[in-house]
């Protein structure tokens, strides 16, 4: 799903990342065709973790977080609604929004498990292994190793679909403009957000192999 701003001007179809003389903001850039030919070189080493394009310019993923309507009431949808719109007005650029699918993400859940688990094998190592705490330890590790094996099977076997938007700029300088427009123009309730290196690595596999699950 593409989102176009700008309507008065007709579409012209170019490569991602083709340097084309500039008029305006991002006008270089052809959205609609952006999967097909986008051309990564390196995911930039640092905490904002932009995209660097091959030919031309530079790419940073965030992800549009959803909202369970049927727990929300009348006034928050609305509100939802309103604030998205406010938003897409004065945003004011060309945009892109993307469904993926990607795995489940349970890394919190595994790292709390292993934390306990990491406990109950300390205070084991303490114990007589015919005591009777012991074998409540013992019982405890067993039920923890369980539970991590779920949730990293979770990870494996589940998927969710996501919506990602996708920026795009000549410069790192104009991307942090971008960004920090979309982070600030939903009036704190619509707020796209910054997404891991690991996810965006993700989310370019996928669509680099779009048959196959990453």
């Amino acid at each position: 799903m593409a989102i176009k701003q700008n309507q008065s001007q007709p579409e012209v179809k170019r490569q991602l990342g083709r340097q084309q003389e500039k008029k305006q903001s991002q006008e270089y850039f052809d959205l609609h065709s952006c999967v097909e030919l986008l051309d990564v070189k390196s995911i930039i080493d640092n905490s904002s973790a932009y995209i660097q394009l091959v030919d031309y310019g530079y790419l940073q993923l965030m992800e549009i977080p959803g909202k369970d309507l049927g727990s929300l009431s009348y006034n928050e949808i609305r509100r939802t609604i309103e604030n998205f719109e406010k938003w897409l007005s004065g945003f004011n650029t060309d945009i892109q929004i993307e469904t993926t699918t990607l795995p489940t993400n349970t890394d919190t859940q595994i790292m709390d498990l292993r934390h306990h688990l990491s406990l109950v094998r300390q205070e084991k190592a303490k114990l007589l292994p015919d005591s009777r705490r012991y074998m409540q330890l013992h019982d405890r590790e067993l039920l923890l190793r369980n539970e991590i094996q779920v949730e990293e099977s979770i990870q494996q076997e589940i998927y969710n679909t996501e919506f990602i938007l996708w920026l795009f700029a000549p410069t790192t300088t104009e991307l942090d403009n971008l960004v920090r427009k979309a982070k600030s123009y939903g009036n704190g309730d619509f707020v796209p957000q910054e997404i891991t290196r690991i996810k965006k690595e993700q989310i370019l596999k996928q669509f680099n192999n779009m048959n196959e699950k990453v």
